[in-house]
């Protein structure tokens, strides 16, 4: 099966449009003070496995702590993340 060019254009086209680009802004500064406010154990978590791609078990030993401990830190830092993002749409950029 192939993607005509036409379809590319199409597709690149949407996600070149104003309005995403703005979406797309605002929801990486609202990220980014998201991660700002989370606890220290929290964001490094974060960063080690979801920007950096560590492996849990990689980054669990970076951070000096066992698995399950890593996980429990990356699922609250993630839950966290998950609401101040969601309080950030409604609030601030009117989504």
């Amino acid at each position: 099966m192939s993607i005509d060019a036409e379809a590319l254009q199409l597709a690149a086209a949407a996600k070149d449009e104003p309005s995403r680009q703005v979406e797309h802004a605002e929801l990486r500064d609202a990220l980014g003070r998201a991660i700002a406010d989370l606890p220290p154990a929290y964001r490094t978590a974060i960063v080690l496995r979801d920007v950096e791609g560590l492996s849990t078990q990689q980054a669990a030993d970076i951070v000096g702590v066992g698995q399950a401990a890593f996980k429990s830190r990356l699922h609250q830092a993630r839950r966290r993340l998950r609401v101040a993002i969601g309080d950030e749409a409604l609030t601030g950029s009117g989504w």
